[in-house]
Parts: structure tokens; sequence; C-alpha cells
């Protein structure tokens, strides 16, 4: 398969009315695909916003991935065949939430990843795509981290159960690869941001977390002194990313990141700088601030994709511009 050619498809996205379900779902429809959205938790303003964007191309459909006879039949019933499946469900949180409810996210992420890699081969799905993360590099150093480690061979133990679910998501499809000739491609995001990620409740990812209390007049709370650096991807330029992969073929382990640094003090600094706000900072250094530095190795990406992921500053202003339409409170 050739880049351009999801026009005809049917595409099977979990995590629908997620966060990044939500992009997968809307891209896939711009490209002329038939897209069966599956999703637990409803999400008004994102349904009301899909539905707008896809029309009937787009079918969205509650169901439980832990369930193993529900997901069996949403394989079964929703669609004479399903070309691919994009798995962006997952139990995720914030560290604290991470710390709280290890067991929990492990047992979620690893039985809907079992139930779903189950079914694309019992229903003869050409293509799945398991969206990772760039946390299962374990032990983050200066050096970028490639895909050449093999992070299955020797998982270092953790007390993170998303990272374990990761890990153990990547295992299994590598083995249904080798025994049941499954096409799996696995990507490793870093850390991913965008219009529709909220910043509600114990999964708010830092982005969303700092432009609302920014916008609110409040204080961003740094953990850590702030001077651990990341990188960014907008969930557009991911989206895309990962449909060129599968497009392609050439990999089947991809890095997707930016090369753009930035400290989370400088970030806190570029959120207000988007919003038009004063930049106010607290840092909490008795509050976890996880690796001082993660660095991806992006060669395969560039490798793959024909378009330059946009800026940070660029995403974030588009990130605003979606939070004061749909999040901020109104006057």
């Amino acid at each position: 398969m050739t880049i351009g050619t999801w026009a005809g498809r049917t595409v099977l996205v979990t995590g629908a009315l997620g966060f990044i379900g939500s992009h997968f779902v809307e891209r896939l429809a711009a490209e002329g695909a038939t897209v069966i959205g599956l999703h637990r938790t409803d999400r008004p303003l994102i349904r009301t916003e899909l539905t707008a964007l896809a029309g009937d191309r787009l079918r969205l459909v509650r169901v439980d991935l832990g369930d193993q006879h529900e997901t069996r039949a949403a394989f079964r019933y929703l669609a004479p065949h399903i070309d691919a499946v994009f798995h962006c469900a997952a139990l995720d949180g914030n560290a604290q939430y991470k710390r709280e409810h290890s067991a929990e996210i492990l047992d979620a992420n690893v039985r809907t990843t079992a139930h779903l890699l189950n079914c694309a081969r019992e229903f003869e799905v050409d293509d799945v795509l398991l969206l990772s993360s760039s946390e299962v590099y374990c032990v983050p150093g200066t050096s970028p981290a490639s895909e050449d480690e093999d992070v299955r061979r020797s998982p270092q133990y953790t007390q993170n159960g998303y990272v374990l679910s990761k890990i153990f998501g990547e295992i299994l499809a590598d083995h249904h690869q080798r025994q049941f000739a499954t096409r799996a491609f696995r990507i490793r995001p870093g850390n991913v941001y965008g219009p529709r990620d909220s910043a509600a409740g114990a999964h708010n990812r830092v982005i969303p977390s700092m432009v609302a209390r920014a916008a609110a007049g409040e204080e961003i709370e740094i953990w850590g002194d702030g001077s651990q650096t990341r990188s960014f991807i907008h969930v557009a330029d991911l989206v895309r990313c990962a449909l060129q992969v599968v497009g392609t073929g050439k990999y089947e382990v991809v890095n997707v990141g930016s090369a753009e640094e930035v400290s989370i003090l400088e970030l806190a600094r570029l959120v207000a700088e988007a919003l038009g706000v004063p930049s106010r900072v607290r840092t909490d250094p008795d509050r976890p601030a996880g690796a001082a530095v993660r660095r991806l190795e992006l060669a395969r990406m560039r490798e793959v994709i024909d378009f330059e992921p946009r800026s940070l500053r660029a995403g974030l202003e588009d990130t605003v511009r979606w939070y004061r339409r749909n999040e901020r409170p109104q006057p």
C-alpha cells in the first residue's frame, strides 16, 4: 500500500472520541476512508465535531474493549471487512494518576491490546497500528533513543503500569507478527499536544494543564525545578506520520517526535505568550519531575514522511485557538 490510498478502505479506530483517536478519525475520513470509531466514554463536543467533519463516512459505536465478546462482535458485525486497525485507546493519566493506579492501567491496556490483536488475526485485518510511547525507553539518556534499542528483550522493571503496558503490548504484537504474520506497526511518539486535549481530571497532560491555568490567570505549577527538557509533537502531525508509516510499510517500529527541544520553564513562557497573558510560574521541587531529558532518534521518521512537522510555537497557537473556542469559560 502506498501513501494516499486510504480512500475506499474500512478502518477501525479505538479511542475514537479521545484526544489522539479523534484526530485519526478526522484525517482518515478526510482521505476517503470509512471509519468505525469505537469509544468507551462519550465526549459530546468531540462527537459533534467529528460528525460534522466526517458525515456518513463515520460510524461511532460504544464498545468495552476490555470485554473480549463485545470486541469480537464489533469486528464481526460492524463491517463486512476491516482493512486496518488503529489502536489509540489506553488508560493513561498524569504522573500521580499513573503512580496510584498502576495495576489498573497495566491490566486494562494489556487486556484491550490482546483482544484487538486476536480479533485482527481472526478477521484477517491487513494492518494493525499500536500507539505505543517513547516512555518504553525506560532509562532516558543524553543520546537520542533509537528504535534499534530492543526494549522488549530486557525490559526494566518499573512501578509505572502505563510504561509496562506499552512494553508488553509491543511484545505481544511482535509475537503475533511472528506466529500469525500480522502486519503490526508500533509508533513511539514523544510528548503529544494539540486541540481536543482536555485539562480536566487526572488525565491531563502538561500543555493543556498549563493553558488552562494561564488562561484563568493562575500560576502555572511545574513539578521539579523546570529545567527538565522535552520535545513535543502536534497531534495532527503525529497522525500524518503514522498513516505514512503504515502506507509505506518500510519500518515496523518508528519514533515520532520533533527535534525542537524545550525546558518545561520555557514551555510555560511559550504557552503564556500564545495566550497573550503574563507568564506566572511556581515550581515544586518535591513533586516528581521525571527524566532530566528525553530525546528520540528521528531518522526513520524523516525517511518516511514527506512533510515537516510544525514548530512548537505554531502548534501552541493552534491549540490555544481551539481551547478558546471550546473549553475556556465564556464571560
